[in-house]
């Protein structure tokens, strides 16, 4: 039986500007790997430590000579296919097309969500993003009201689907992933029409703490439940890292997260002297 041929390696340089964005988390260099891991070859910029994220999303806007560019967050690990995939499905489809909304399999939470993104450079060009909270989605709720498309994959499959192109949420910092479940329910509260699906997760995170207080676990838990305590007024920004340490709740959390660490640690090294000293 002959082999079958190796898939040729697309030289989509001239078409595709993969933006990158990055504040320096753990999971910058692994998603750099694996973007180097791509059957095609494009354009890459990277984004480095600019804020608020709208602010970032609009250099991208601003920067952009090609056709087609991809959103991409440091937190995203994509499977080979995955531009390539992108820009077959948007430079297939029609003109008012002008956006296309791939599936991620979000480890943590073990399901798939939207996250990789590309869109049609020459049109979205003059839908600016703004500081707003989920400056995103109001970009894509602004060219929809235009008439415009853009696509999106349902949420649904597994990791190794194909319509899913990568994992998201593979590498946390107690920090990061408190923000991330915070920013979650924040918006889930202020537009019901949104994330439904999250709302059920608090429950699932508190079981996970519950069978294992870890770190992580913890943080995760505790995101959610300080986003339902948070006054929400009419005016929301965009995320910016350079405020992270002004989380509602965070720098208490920290210290009382430390504090029973610590009571923790002094109760399993007294129960280890007692079990030494009773076996002599």
């Amino acid at each position: 039986m002959p082999k079958a041929r190796p898939r040729t390696r697309l030289d989509l340089t001239e078409s595709v500007t993969v933006f990158l964005t990055t504040v320096g988390a753990p999971s910058f260099e692994p998603c750099l790997e694996h973007l180097h891991r791509q059957d095609c070859s494009f354009r890459l910029e990277v984004i480095d430590h600019v804020a608020p994220i709208s602010a970032a999303y609009q250099q991208m806007l601003d920067l952009c000579a090609t056709d087609f560019f991809v959103i991409l967050d440091e937190d995203m690990l994509l499977y080979p296919r995955a531009i390539r995939s992108l820009y077959e499905r948007i430079s297939a489809s029609e003109t008012a097309v002008v956006g296309y909304v791939a599936n991620l399999y979000d480890v943590h939470l073990r399901r798939c969500i939207h996250g990789l993104k590309i869109f049609r450079h020459r049109i979205v060009r003059s839908y600016p993003f703004l500081d707003v909270e989920g400056c995103d989605l109001d970009q894509v709720r602004r060219l929809e009201k235009d008439g415009l498309v853009v696509v999106r994959e349902p949420q649904k499959g597994a990791r190794t689907s194909p319509a899913t192109l990568g994992l998201h949420g593979a590498h946390w910092t107690r920090q990061s992933i408190y923000e991330r479940y915070l920013t979650l329910e924040r918006r889930r509260r202020r537009d019901s029409s949104i994330l439904r699906w999250f709302g059920h997760y608090p429950e699932r995170f508190l079981k996970s703490y519950l069978e294992d207080p870890c770190e992580l676990n913890f943080f995760a838990l505790m995101g959610p439940i300080a986003a339902a305590w948070t006054y929400l007024d009419g005016s929301s920004q965009e995320k910016d890292y350079r405020r992270y340490d002004d989380l509602p709740g965070w720098k208490s959390l920290c210290a009382f997260y430390d504090e029973i660490s610590r009571h923790r640690e002094s109760a399993l090294s007294a129960s280890r002297s007692d079990s030494t000293a009773s076996s002599r």
